[in-house]
């Protein structure tokens, strides 16, 4: 089929996306993609995403093909449209795991940040045993422990759907309030970071 054939074909499929035929391309489309999706995932980014954003993956790129991508191609068989959909499958799965990789490196750093929020203070020995309690109040203890899990302020915003700033401001103001505390609560407060920070890598 001449390339500017094969193009208007599949405008006109893309025009009309619920005729037969363009429902048999989508299903032809959808089965190499989950399948190219899976074994990148097994074999290049092994541990990085759950069965669920495996899902996500393979929809975000139909959803792409559907909304533009389709308009970049210019080849002229349904091979050249395979290897189309496979340059688009594997820039989103490595550009999806870049993400992901850099956001576990964020929450490690958020991590040590949050760590290094109370200096080491020296004291006697019986100073050194923290109180298994956090005294943080639950909405506090929340928001942090939503920040760990996030993995950095700008992931907390973009799932709140707010701001930085606004995720910022919410720290600043639960910082403020802990300094206010009595030393031995801050101490247990640290602990209780500390711990959180485990607890929060250990999920990964």
């Amino acid at each position: 089929m001449e390339t500017d054939a094969f193009q208007t074909q599949l405008r006109d499929l893309m025009a009309n996306r619920h005729t037969p035929e363009a429902q048999a391309l989508y299903l032809t489309l959808l089965k190499y993609i989950d399948k190219r999706v899976s074994n990148l995932v097994r074999h290049r980014a092994s541990g990085i995403f759950s069965d669920s954003e495996r899902e996500e993956l393979v929809g975000e790129v139909l959803m792409q093909l559907i909304s533009g991508s389709f308009a970049s191609f210019r080849g002229g068989s349904i091979g050249e449209l395979i290897a189309f959909v496979r340059t688009i499958t594997d820039r989103t799965v490595f550009r999806t795991a870049r993400r992901r990789i850099r956001e576990r490196d964020t929450l490690r750093e958020e991590a040590d940040q949050i760590e290094r929020w109370f200096a080491e203070l020296e004291g006697p020995a019986q100073n050194a045993t923290m109180v298994e309690a956090c005294p943080l109040s639950g909405e506090d203890e929340a928001y942090l422990r939503a920040l760990l899990g996030a993995g950095s302020k700008v992931a907390l915003a973009r799932e709140r759907d707010t701001s930085r700033a606004a995720v910022t401001q919410r720290v600043q103001r639960i910082r403020r309030r802990i300094a206010k505390l009595p030393r031995q609560d801050q101490l247990a407060v640290e602990s209780w970071l500390r711990r959180a920070a485990r607890e929060t890598l250990r999920s990964l």
